[in-house]
C-alpha cells in the first residue's frame, strides 16, 4: 500500500503545482484548467487501477460501484479546487505587493506610484523581484495541497473496499518524516471504524477519527484486520 501511495500520489502534487504555475505567471487561465480537469480523470483512473491491482492480490474483491463513489466525490472536491486556487494566488500576491510597495517607500523614499512602478518594470524586464517569484511564495503551499489530496483520494477508496470485509483495522503510517509523534503512537494498533481513536493537542483541541481522516493532510492508511484482532476502544493519544 506505502509502495502504491508514493509511486502514484507524487503525481496529482506536480499537477497541482503545474496548475498554479500557470495561474500565477498569469498564464491563459482556460487551457489550464482544461489541462487541470484532465490530469485529475487520469490521476484518478491510475490511482484506482492501482489500488485494484493490489487487492486482487490479496484476494480482496473489489466492488465498483464503492470506487466509483469515491473517485467521484473526490472528482467534484478536485474541480471546487479548481476554482478556489485563482483566488488564493491572487490575495497572496497582492498581500506580497503591498509589502513591497511599502518596503520601498520605506527604505527609498519612493511614492507608492513610483513603487508600483519599479515593481512592474522590473518584472517586464525579467529581474523579477522575489516578491514574484512562484517557487519561493507559492510552489510549497501548492505541492502541500496536491500531495494532501492525492492521499486523501487513497484513503477513502481505501476505507471503502475495507469496511466492506472487516469492521476493524491497524493503523498505518507512511513511515518517513513527515509522520506526526502522535500517529507514531497510533502505528500498529488495532481500531475500530466506529470507534477510532482521539488525538488530543498541546492547545487541549480534540480531533477524533480514522486514518486520513483525524485531521487535516494525515497520510495515514486502514490495512485490513482480521475478526480475530482485538481492537482498543476509546483511546485517546495526547500531542506532548
Amino acid at each position: 500500500m506505502i509502495d502504491i501511495f508514493e509511486n502514484i500520489a507524487p503525481r496529482w502534487k506536480n499537477a497541482v503545482k503545474a496548475y498554479a504555475f500557470s495561474l500565477w505567471n498569469k498564464r491563459d487561465i482556460t487551457k489550464a484548467q482544461k489541462a487541470f480537469n484532465s490530469k485529475a480523470l487520469l490521476f484518478s483512473r491510475s490511482y484506482r487501477l492501482a489500488l485494484e491491482k493490489y487487492y486482487r492480490e490479496k484476494n480482496i474483491k473489489v466492488f465498483s460501484g464503492t470506487l466509483d463513489g469515491k473517485v467521484n466525490e473526490w472528482l467534484q472536491q478536485q474541480y471546487a479546487l479548481r476554482d478556489t486556487i485563482p483566488q488564493a494566488i491572487e490575495s497572496r500576491q497582492n498581500d506580497l505587493l503591498q509589502k513591497e510597495i511599502e518596503r520601498l517607500k520605506n527604505n527609498e523614499s519612493y511614492t507608492a506610484q513610483e513603487a508600483l512602478n519599479k515593481i512592474y518594470e522590473a518584472k517586464e524586464n525579467e529581474t523579477v523581484y522575489k516578491v514574484f517569484s512562484f517557487k519561493d511564495n507559492f510552489q510549497k503551499k501548492s505541492e502541500q495541497i496536491g500531495d494532501d489530496n492525492a492521499y486523501d483520494l487513497g484513503m477513502k477508496i481505501n476505507e471503502g473496499i475495507i469496511t466492506q470485509f472487516s469492521d476493524r483495522y491497524y493503523w498505518r503510517t507512511q513511515r518517513d518524516r513527515r509522520v506526526r509523534k502522535t500517529h507514531q503512537k497510533l502505528a500498529n494498533k488495532c481500531f475500530l471504524f466506529t470507534d477510532p481513536p482521539t488525538e488530543v493537542s498541546k492547545s487541549g483541541k480534540r480531533h477524533t477519527g480514522n486514518p486520513g481522516a483525524i485531521n487535516f493532510g494525515c497520510r495515514c492508511f486502514a490495512e485490513l484486520a482480521g475478526k480475530k484482532a482485538k481492537p482498543i476502544r476509546g483511546y485517546i493519544v495526547y500531542e506532548k
